[in-house]
Order: structure tokens, then sequence, then C-alpha cells
């Protein structure tokens, strides 16, 4: 049997520039589980890293006439809901083509609403409902099952499948809890020379090491990744080991000659005893690489003694949410023991800085409870917290989020076209505010940003590393594109 994992050519966010490519962190994980387990022939088609378009896709499915194909992604960021427009539209394709190639979808999206995907997309054939990713076994146990003359379909955990006209959700799949069990990342599949970051960084990539988030915040992007049967299942977070991540990162720089690392975690930093291992190996490692990493802030604070260590081994920028303008927003949205404010996160973004390590911070505008006031307020105080560069993205409420169901109870959504469900896009106005005008709010917190005396000036010149300049140049040149296309509902991806 012949498995080809396929990315089908797609844009990118705006604010990363047009070249952002990085190897799919779903498909290299299933991959390489697959392949160990000789279920099937394992092939990638990464159709955006090699540019190819759609016809030259479907030419290259026809050349190698595989018996699955699976679609899929555990990264927002790679698109959020967006991708998945391409993601149907490439499988509409190969239907049409290849009418007997079974097609097979998970992670985003699909682990959250999986009947509703299917009942739209009369294409594919078989969602997996694997929360933060975990499709390994239910793929494994469902390429057996293709194989046989009768398929027992209904004793697959965590699948989506048709039964005639009926489309059935089988029973839930426990998570992995112990993540090293799985292998290395198959990263011979993939065309390692084309990956780049941000349009100007090459040896450049990205890699996936945890699943789940002790955090759970109301709005997280996220939930889409969570089996709504079992929301606890979202803080159930999963690590692999220091070493391991190391061995990861060692194979990565020295095989393939990524200098420039990015881990897409959520919160790559949960386990302390994750961060002491790898800090320990990564010094005997010596690596050449610069690496990069989500992180949240009361684990970014509980871990204050090896950020000197983190920076000599490569750390040299951490994103960090801030997730509101003042004490009480930022409780409302976190989940945890330790409580943090505008104080410590300010205190923490300037104790960063002085160990050369340079912070990117991310929040929302566009609740409901949003007015001109609050996204003031929420300017002013990302003002104070003074990172060095702040993604300002826009709520796309998300099935099976808290967020999402209040939309619901109050109409408030207005635009159901998921190729703009990517946080560049206003999907519907708060309670005070119309979409235009949270979006011209956006913008002017933006500007207002940036403008600052000092601030710029500090982003190109005021860290060792050459990255944080570079990151900087390529976000300042695509954001007038960013803002324009937001505001005239443009699909970018």
């Amino acid at each position: 049997m012949k498995l080809l994992f396929i990315t089908p050519p797609m844009g990118n966010w705006a604010p990363w520039g047009d070249k952002h490519l990085a190897v799919n962190s779903l498909h290299s994980q299933i991959g390489a589980f697959i392949r160990q387990k000789q279920a099937a022939e394992v092939a990638v088609l990464d159709c955006r890293a090699l540019g190819l378009n759609d016809d030259e896709m479907l030419d290259d499915v026809e050349r190698r006439r595989p018996d699955v194909v699976f679609f899929g992604s555990m990264i927002p960021a790679a698109g959020g809901a967006a991708q998945l427009t391409r993601f149907h539209a490439a499988m509409k394709m190969i239907k049409t083509a290849l009418p007997g190639t079974v097609t097979v979808a998970g992670g985003l999206m699909y682990t959250a609403v999986p009947k509703e995907i299917m009942a739209e997309q009369p294409q594919l054939d078989f969602a997996i409902v694997g929360v933060f990713g975990d499709n390994e076994y239910t793929l494994w146990e469902l390429l057996d099952e293709l194989k046989k003359p009768a398929p027992n379909f209904a004793g697959v955990r965590g699948l989506t499948w048709r039964n005639g006209g009926e489309i059935v959700l089988n029973p839930a799949r426990p998570v992995i809890a112990n993540l090293d069990e799985l292998p290395m990342p198959a990263y011979d599949l993939f065309p390692m020379d084309r990956y780049y970051g941000y349009s100007v960084i090459a040896n450049y990539n990205e890699a996936v090491t945890s699943r789940g988030c002790e955090g759970a915040c109301h709005f997280c992007y996220e939930w889409w990744l969570v089996d709504q049967r079992n929301p606890r299942d979202f803080t159930s977070h999963r690590t692999r080991g220091g070493k391991a991540v190391a061995d990861e990162m060692e194979l990565l720089n020295k095989k393939y000659g990524v200098k420039a690392l990015t881990f897409m975690d959520d919160d790559f930093s949960s386990d302390r005893q994750k961060m002491v291992d790898l800090v320990a190996a990564l010094e005997k490692k010596k690596l050449d690489m610069s690496w990069f990493c989500l992180s949240r802030a009361q684990n970014m604070i509980r871990d204050a003694d090896l950020v000197p260590r983190l920076r000599k081994v490569g750390m040299y920028q951490v994103l960090i949410g801030i997730d509101g303008g003042t004490d009480e927003e930022i409780a409302e949205a976190r989940k945890g023991p330790m409580k943090v404010g505008v104080k410590e996160l300010k205190e923490l973004i300037q104790f960063l800085r002085k160990n050369d390590i340079s912070t990117i911070s991310t929040y929302l505008n566009g609740f409901w409870d949003d007015d001109e006031a609050k996204i003031r307020q929420r300017a002013k105080a990302v003002d104070e917290i003074d990172p060095d560069i702040v993604m300002i993205q826009l709520l796309n409420p998300i099935p099976g989020s808290p967020i999402y169901k209040k939309a619901i109870k109050d109409n408030a959504i207005e635009v159901n076209n998921l190729s703009l469900y990517d946080l560049e896009h206003c999907v519907m106005p708060t309670k005070h505010l119309t979409r235009q005008q949270l979006g011209e709010l956006t913008g002017w917190a933006f500007q207002s940003f940036y403008s600052k005396p000092g601030r710029i000036d500090r982003i190109m010149n005021g860290y060792s590393s050459p990255y944080v300049k570079m990151k900087f140049l390529s976000f300042k040149n695509n954001a007038a594109k960013y803002e324009k296309g937001a505001a005239q509902d443009a699909v970018a991806i």
C-alpha cells in the first residue's frame, strides 16, 4: 500500500512574506510512525516547497498513483483554518482524476468538527480525531483495515467514516501519554533544501516537540485540535524529553544544515525537567544553530535560572502572549497556578533583554465586549510591557472553544468563509464596533507601537543575533500588505 502526504499549493500569512516554508510537522511525525510500523510505503509531496501549481500537483499524484492520500496540519500558524479550503480543493481534484484513491485528513479542525466537515466535503473519505495531532495509531489501524477484503472501520477508535449515507464518529482514542515512544520525524521524506523563513532566512525549519497546553485559554486557536467530547485533553500537556529534542536539533543541524529553527509548540517550556535536560544536552553538542520558541510567561519566570544558559545554547528570541490590557483581563484569559500581570510581564521582558534574548508578544482584538477604550488600553499596556515585536491578531471564534459558543449565542459571526479564518481578518464585529472600525483601531495600535522613539533602533541594533533584525524587517516590509489585505477581505492562504 502506498501512502502519500500532501501539502497542496497555498499561500501564507501575509506578515511572513511570500516565502515562508517549513516541514509539515504533522506529516513528518505520522509518516515516521507509519514507516516504522511498515504499514505502508510512505512518501511526501510538499507543493508549497516545490513551487508546484494545481496541475503539476495532480500530474505528480497521477504518476505516483498512491492508494491513500493524507492532508492536514497541527500548526495554526501555517494559515489557520484557511488551509482547509486548499486541502479540500486538492482532494476534489484527486478524486476526480483517480476515484479509487482514499482521502484521509487529520489535525487542525478535523478533530473538533469532523462530522460537520465530512458532511460538507463528500470527497473526504475519513477524518481522524486525534487530540493535538495524535493521529498515529488511528491511521495505522485504518491502513490495516483498508487492506482487508471486508474492513471493520467501526473498530478503529478516533476515526470518522462513511457507512453508506451515514457519517459515523467512532469512540475517542486516549491520548499518547509518552511522546518519546514515537520515532524521530521523517525529515528525509521532505525537500529539506527548499525551506526558508520569513522570506529572509535561509537554512530554516520548524519543529513541534509537545502536544497539548496547560493553559487552554478561552479564545485559543488550538481548540480546533481538541475532541469536543474530551475537552480536558487540551490541558493534558505531553512533551518529548529534553535529550530527545536535542537529538532532533542535532539531526537537523548536522545532516540537513538547519541554522535557524523555530519550535512551534504552544508552550515549548511547559515542562521544567525537559528544559533542564535540553540545556545540558545542547551544552555538550555545541550545535551551530539558533532557535526561537513560544512560551508562557509563568514558565519563563520559573526557569529564570536557566535563561543565561539557554541563550548560550542558541535561544535568541521567545514569543510570549500578553492576552490583555489589564491584570484582570490577562487573568481571565489564562489558566494555571501562577498569576502573571502587566508588572510581571514587563519585568520578564526586561530580564530576557538583559540576557540578549529578544521578545515577540501577541495579543488579540475583537472580543465581544471590546470598545475603543479597551483596545486603546491594551495598546497602552503592551507599550508599557515593551516587547521588541508585537503581533496584533484578530479574534476568529473557534468551534469548540468557549468564545465560539458565546459568539453563536450572540449571533455575532458575520463571515463564515473559512478562507478568511487566519487571524488576519475580522470575521465578526464587537458589541460596540463594526468589523471596519475594529480593523482600523488595530491598524492604529500597530502604528502606535512602532512609532515610539528608540524602539525600532533597539530591534535593529540591540541584539547579537542577526535573526532579530531580519525577522523584523520582513514583518515591517509586509505590514502594509497585511493591513490592506485584511481590510479588503483578500484571501492570503
